[in-house]
């Protein structure tokens, strides 16, 4: 089961819509809630954090997959795979 992480501000309304795009609607019961889920069974845990913590999370192992900035990445010298880039 997939712990995903995703990124609070500038970075959230951009990911929630990638997500939406690929029919894995992000739900949560207010806009300032931290937890959330997807209805996926290969989701298990879904949490929407400030992304420049994003990278440590990933590195620790507390989550498998995270999106942020490279920035907080390289900042952070946080040891993650990036996947790729998002536009």
């Amino acid at each position: 089961m997939l712990r995903l992480v995703l990124p609070k501000g500038s970075l959230e309304k951009s990911t929630l819509e990638l997500f939406e795009a690929a029919d894995l609607r992000v739900e949560r019961s207010s806009v300032v809630d931290y937890k959330a889920s997807i209805n996926d069974p290969r989701i298990n845990d879904v949490r929407i954090l400030r992304p420049q913590e994003i990278p440590g999370y990933v590195a620790e192992g507390l989550f498998d997959l995270g999106i942020a900035g490279r920035d907080w990445v390289e900042e952070t010298s946080s040891d993650v795979v990036i996947l790729g880039e998002l536009k």
